[in-house]
């Protein structure tokens, strides 16, 4: 028989074969037989468990926020921080993780492999590492999924679904950020030699998108609707023990999201083809997002619910933080996100979003052309020529997402009266060395008021990112749609067009509708991504879009706008303090890590890299 135990290994080629833990717990490597591991549900399950710690929380990691290096932030971390070194270019450190040796040994949200970033952490390994690591967990269960014998046939359907989907949406984060990667469908052993070739992107995709459809059948719209399911649900309370396990509703949005990621300019250039859309793959996306749409519009088992439900607007921030005694962040909207139980103020308010005088460490900013995108509050577009020096309109009557994304100077973050925010320029303002603020702009997103060291608002508070909400779903739906078929076009069947898609999330926050003429905008399309960016500000979607729309590298989107005034309000001037360095096609896709690349010439490295 052969022994499974617990072997730490990054690449394509090494093994890794994971012990049955507890769901989303990881438990000391132990020696036992295949036959015994994989025989039962319980034990089956505990196998493959272990991939939904590899979910990453964007804001739950040491050295990456908002993935500053999409430019919406600045963070003046020190200078050798991948916070600070994605503004210069230097994506090795900031993505591959470097260490003095060369690439791939850091602290990379795409690439950890140190400082507590393992197959114990209590935030995955990295997209690039636990990624890998995923798809071997899947491979391996695929493999030994005939010794499945003590189960009823709705559990191996269960066990069959989650193994499909991990293995396509572990393909699928890391082809977001390095490009066409080989499709690992098979057990590789250390003996293999390695020779799968890199895929183009859209080759990739169809990869992942045949996973997708074998998982989707097999997965249920919500766990508590299945036998097992309803076993940890308390009778009682209603509480679910199944929160944060892949549904056919996740598998859906994340099909729809990879087609339309394939058919981006970016992904299709690297393809082979020009650097424009791809109208059939946006045709095959905004069909499987209406089929999603319908999914979660639909009424439970119950009749006493729909499966997913936008946040009424009030509550728009339970969708990012909480404070808790128990559970986790999951709203009605929440599709899919890492099931995070941190606490930690130092790691996820302090470090990231406070600065010193408010107990933290570097403040998170946001550059004033990214400010600009919030529109005002009857629709139009922000105008720094009107509306710099209009204390009534600069930071108020503007669309009310703006307050729940951003502090401003003179808002006071807490109860206490020291809390206020003094971000002008001179005697007494907070902007300065001292408190590493740069721009009158902070993070308040993922930071709820009195989590500072006046008001020590700090005790079970809990933030994550959600990698999936159902607003994405309308707005994946609303960009295919407006490609394929036109604004006010939709997808075959379906009686949402793209317009009404995109006002569907506008009414949420409050905003009036808008129309296909896009007043003020160069075209509809262009409307839809400013909704993006303003939606999801800060989630980690900014430096994926701006890449995927082929749009990163011109002039406008590599500038750090501060904006200057005094203490009383009198005069406003804009200055740019930083350019960001963004090289085509360079700076499009990571680094991959230098020992990879030497392994076989197929497995070659990204363009503009050595």
């Amino acid at each position: 028989m052969k022994t499974i135990r617990y072997l730490l290994i990054i690449t394509t080629g090494m093994l890794l074969i994971a012990a049955c833990t507890k769901f989303l717990d990881k438990t000391p490597a132990a020696s036992t037989t295949d036959e015994n591991v994989f025989r039962t549900y319980a034990d089956f399950q505990g196998f493959i468990d272990p991939n939904y710690s590899e979910i990453r929380n964007y804001i739950g990691h040491y050295s990456s926020t908002t993935l500053d290096a999409g430019g919406e932030t600045l963070n003046n971390f020190i200078s050798w921080s991948p916070a600070y070194t994605a503004w210069s270019g230097e994506y090795v450190h900031y993505f591959a993780g470097s260490d003095a040796s060369g690439y791939g040994d850091g602290t990379s949200l795409f690439q950890a492999k140190s400082y507590g970033y393992g197959i114990n952490s209590t935030n995955g390994s990295g997209i690039w590492t636990g990624g890998w690591r995923g798809i071997r967990v899947c491979n391996v269960a695929l493999k030994n999924y005939n010794l499945l014998s003590q189960a009823t046939d709705e559990e191996k359907k269960l066990i069959l679904g989650q193994i499909y989907f991990f293995r396509a949406w572990f393909h699928q984060q890391i082809i977001e950020w390095a490009g066409g990667m080989p499709y690992i469908d098979s057990v590789i052993a250390p003996s293999d030699v390695m020779r799968f070739e890199r895929l183009s992107y859209q080759e990739t995709v169809e990869r992942i998108v045949k996973d997708y459809d074998k998982a989707i059948p097999l997965l249920p719209e919500d766990w508590d609707e299945t036998t097992v399911g309803i076993q940890k649900v308390d009778p009682v309370t209603g509480a679910s023990g199944n929160t944060g396990r892949v549904t056919k509703g996740v598998a859906l949005a994340y099909k729809a999201k990879a087609l339309l990621y394939g058919g981006s300019p970016l992904m299709n250039g690297f393809s082979g083809h020009d650097f424009t859309y791809d109208v059939d793959y946006c045709k095959r996306a905004a069909a499987v997002g209406w089929e999603m749409i319908q999914l979660a519009n639909k009424l439970n088992k119950a009749g006493t619910k729909t499966y997913y439900a936008l946040v009424p607007f009030a509550n728009y921030s339970d969708n990012f933080w909480k404070y808790r005694n128990n559970g986790y962040v999951w709203t009605t909207e929440t599709i899919w996100e890492r099931m995070d139980r941190s606490t930690s103020f130092y790691s996820f308010v302090q470090r990231q979003n406070s600065f010193p005088r408010f107990g933290g460490r570097y403040g998170e900013q946001v550059n004033q052309l990214f400010v600009d995108k919030f529109e005002m509050a009857d629709g139009t577009r922000y105008n720094p020529d009107i509306h710099d020096n209009d204390n009534a309109k600069r930071w108020d009557f503007r669309d009310p997402r703006f307050r729940k994304a951003i502090l401003v100077d003179r808002d006071q973050h807490g109860a206490d009266s020291r809390s206020i925010l003094n971000l002008y320029e001179g005697s007494g303002s907070d902007k300065g060395t001292t408190q590493q603020i740069t721009l009158p702009y902070l993070l308040k997103k993922f930071w709820p008021a009195g989590a500072n060291g006046y008001d020590t608002k700090t005790s079970n508070l809990i933030r994550i990112c959600p990698l999936m909400r159902l607003a994405e779903v309308y707005l994946d739906y609303a960009e295919a749609v407006t490609v394929a078929y036109g604004p006010t076009g939709s997808a075959p069947g379906a009686t949402l067009t793209a317009v009404d898609a995109v006002n569907i999330v506008r009414a949420r926050a409050g905003m009036p509708p808008v129309t296909a003429a896009a007043t003020g905008y160069d075209s509809f399309l262009d409307l839809v991504r400013n909704e993006r960016n303003v939606e999801f500000c800060f989630e980690g979607q900014y430096w994926f879009d701006n890449r995927r729309w082929y749009l990163a590298h011109l002039p406008e989107n590599k500038i750090c706008v501060d904006l200057k005034f005094d203490k009383d309000w009198t005069t406003f001037q804009r200055a740019t303090i930083k350019n960001k360095v963004f090289e085509n096609p360079k700076h499009y896709w990571v680094p991959l890590t230098r020992d990879q690349t030497l392994l076989y010439p197929g497995f070659y490295q990204n363009p503009g890299w050595n």
